[in-house]
């Protein structure tokens, strides 16, 4: 078995991408420290704006989730260039790329400047901590070297600091010392020296073998973790995955479910719950699978873990991580390279030279 040789996974995983997943709770606990004493500026925001794509840009999303139900102060994540009309001298932008040199990311700091926003930059290096230092805007710097997904758990907690200083949210010290704890335990119970007898990550990560994976989210408060398990699923096992989330799946898209065993698809459904969720998300869940899901080749629930609404959303995300590795590895596939955006940014580059060319 593949995934309880340690010799294979070394072979197979030449980006330590397991690695990297294990030390999620290190990096969660860096992340809150980084955004600890930098200076933030002197405006108490009316909204919040995160800029971001990709690896970086999930942070936004679920920042929003953690924070939506404590603060008065919206955060609206944007994956893209264009900052929202509204955006001006009261709103507070966190300015997103690992790299540093993400095209859109980049705009939408000079965007936010031309605004005249109060700007924190988040980032590895680049173009974008030369901007942010050249302005005097506060940077975060992020630990160089990871592919930006792997950033993504001390770029979310430095967020999340961020946002505890502004009085955004009630997630404090002990919140997180409680989360790196619960992710801790995980890493271990989850990781590759877990056989897969014992370990839960392995164990799905052989059951969505030759499946399309369809990952459902049992609230809107757990959407973003289930987009999260969608693109880990893209980028480390290379796959396509669908996602969604209740209650709105139970508007539309159950009903495509119909036609699935004459299309010939191998779905496979994973349900994120949380035991925070009310009983009414709870039944739904249940009805829907009787009446909807049959033609799955199977339906799996996970439940977070931990008691702090932190260490619940990550323990989730962290799960999707294994998972997604383990995957790959079934597959004999290395999860850290993603050639085909790099072959896209490359191209896209070249684009307006092509164009202007006789």
């Amino acid at each position: 078995m593949v995934l309880d040789d340690r010799a294979a996974l070394a072979r197979i995983d030449a980006g330590h991408m397991l690695g990297q997943v294990g030390q999620f709770a290190d990096f969660t606990a860096r992340g809150w420290r980084a955004a600890e004493e930098i200076s933030l500026p002197g405006v108490h925001p009316s909204v919040v704006v995160v800029a971001g794509m990709g690896g970086s840009g999930i942070g936004g999303q679920l920042l929003r989730s953690l924070v939506a139900t404590t603060s008065g102060v919206p955060i609206v994540p944007v994956i893209g260039a264009a900052l929202p009309a509204f955006t001006g001298r009261d709103t507070l932008v966190l300015v997103c790329s690992y790299s540093g040199d993400t095209a859109e990311t980049l705009a939408a700091f000079d965007d936010a400047q031309h605004r005249g926003a109060a700007i924190v930059a988040l980032t590895s290096g680049g173009r974008l901590a030369e901007r942010a230092r050249a302005l005097g805007h506060p940077l975060v710097l992020l630990p160089p070297g990871l592919p930006p997904r792997s950033a993504m758990p001390y770029q979310l907690p430095a967020m999340l600091r961020i946002a505890a200083r502004l009085r955004l949210t009630d997630i404090g010290d002990d919140g997180v010392a409680e989360a790196t704890q619960v992710l801790a335990r995980l890493a271990s119970a989850w990781g590759p020296n877990e056989p897969s007898g014992t370990n839960p990550a392995k164990q799905l990560a052989q059951r969505l073998q030759a499946t399309l994976p369809v990952i459902y989210a049992e609230s809107n408060d757990l959407a973003p973790v289930a987009y999260r398990w969608k693109t880990q699923l893209n980028e480390n096992a290379k796959t396509l995955a669908l996602w969604n989330a209740f209650p709105e799946l139970s508007h539309n898209e159950t009903v495509g479910w119909a036609r699935i065993a004459e299309s010939g698809l191998r779905l496979f459904v994973v349900i994120l719950r949380d035991r925070d969720d009310e009983d009414r998300a709870a039944r739904e869940v249940e009805v829907t699978r009787a009446v909807a899901l049959q033609g799955a080749q199977g339906v799996e629930e996970v439940r977070s873990a931990g008691h702090g609404r932190l260490a619940r959303i990550l323990s989730l995300v962290l799960l999707g991580d294994f998972v997604s590795v383990y995957l790959a590895c079934l597959a004999e596939i290395d999860p850290t390279p993603i050639t085909v955006i790099g072959e896209i940014k490359r191209r896209l580059q070249e684009a307006p030279r092509a164009r202007g060319t006789p």
